[in-house]
């Protein structure tokens, strides 16, 4: 079974200017009154495949962790740094358990981390917990996932694809949120909400067939969906998001700012695990296709058709320079609840504890791959500074 993304914001037909933005902000508020109420997730314990760490995890004593135990929601691309640091102890190391919470959607997921069921998201954009940001949620964004994720912009075979600008007066299968996108247009001198007709569809396999009946001329898909597009013969891959806005900040990792307030250790720790996955992954592609494969309980086939892809670019990184352009851009587009005007960004973005767990590792690993941790250290004081 192939797994897809269902994104935020339920099906609407054509909007755009005020119908538009009244329109997806009222859907924001909507979620933000509702996030307390049950949802369907469903948490599996990676400790399960581990053997007892009671007596292994000497690395872990005196780290003094407020808990050893973080709750992650699987997306469907999965997380592969969390995938590769269980594989290779690295968790273990740190004396850190990782229960994956399995989410239906990406409304699920945000709704279960405000209820207190999930305590880390990873694969979930930057616009939506920007989106949340926005309405009121104090969330913190602590680290990066992907730069750019292997996003693509599709259409019908044969279409000619120009630039970005060759959506102006189409429709578009995707939200204005999409700030890849209609940042570029903004860029651009171009007004998105009115210059573009934008289709919102929560399902991303419901964007594909709107350009294949011709209901939308293009449609900007997720990370996951590359498997099935590339199985089609009567689309093409026009350009991806990455091609459009470089380091755009696709996923970052965020939580509950009380959480990561009260759990420092444990957020340094588990970054500590995800550095060393990260230096482990850009070594052993082929094997880190296999270990996601099996996270997801799927075939090699659908993780490669992402992971072997040019535009799949991870990185740990908070990339704070990349979070506030992206702010900057949906401001620009009043996607936010009033009064988002007045809200500091930079007060939601934490790069200090990534930059403890960052020269933590410098200092214990730094001769295993000095490259790479130089290299992390650069782009450190390239982008967060």
């Amino acid at each position: 079974m192939r797994i897809t993304h269902s994104f935020f914001i339920k099906k609407i037909k054509y909007l755009g200017g005020k119908e538009m933005k009244k329109r997806v902000i009222s859907i924001f508020l909507c979620v933000a009154m509702t996030a307390s109420m049950l949802i369907g997730c469903g948490s599996s314990s990676n400790s399960d495949k581990k053997e007892d760490k009671s007596e292994t995890s000497t690395e872990s004593k005196g780290n003094d962790l407020e808990t050893d135990t973080v709750r992650l929601a699987l997306a469907g691309s999965a997380h592969i740094f969390n995938a590769i640091a269980e594989e290779q102890g690295y968790l273990e190391d740190e004396g850190l358990t990782v229960e994956y919470v399995n989410c239906e959607n990406s409304e699920g997921a945000f709704q279960s981390l405000a209820a207190g069921k999930v305590d880390v998201l990873s694969n979930y954009g930057t616009n939506l917990p920007l989106q949340y940001i926005g309405s009121g949620t104090d969330l913190t964004m602590f680290a990066g996932y992907m730069i750019t994720g292997c996003m693509p912009i599709i259409a019908k075979k044969g279409t000619t694809w120009n630039g970005v600008e060759d959506m102006v007066g189409k429709t578009v299968a995707c939200e204005p949120n999409v700030f890849a996108v209609s940042g570029a247009l903004l860029d651009k001198g171009y007004d998105p909400l009115n210059d573009v007709k934008w289709l919102s569809l929560d399902n991303h396999t419901d964007r594909i067939e709107a350009v294949r009946s011709g209901e939308a001329d293009y449609a900007v898909l997720g990370t996951g969906m590359m498997y099935n597009v590339t199985q089609m013969d009567d689309i093409d891959i026009v350009s991806y998001c990455s091609d459009v806005t470089p380091n755009y900040s696709c996923c970052r990792v965020e939580a509950n700012t009380k959480w990561v307030n009260e759990n420092p250790n444990t957020v340094k720790a588990l970054l500590r695990a995800w550095l060393r996955a990260q230096e482990w992954y850009e070594g052993h592609k082929e094997e880190s296709k296999a270990i996601v494969a099996e996270t997801l309980e799927t075939d090699e086939d659908y993780v490669a058709a992402y992971m072997d892809n040019e535009h799949y670019r991870l990185n740990l990184d908070p990339f704070k320079s990349s979070i506030e352009r992206a702010w900057g851009y949906m401001l620009k587009l009043n996607l936010f609840d009033e009064g988002a005007e007045d809200i500091n960004i930079d007060d939601h973005i934490n790069t200090e504890l990534y930059k403890a767990a960052l020269d933590e590792c410098i200092d214990k690993y730094h001769d295993e791959n000095p490259d790479f941790y130089d290299t992390m250290l650069e782009t450190y004081n390239e982008y967060d500074k």
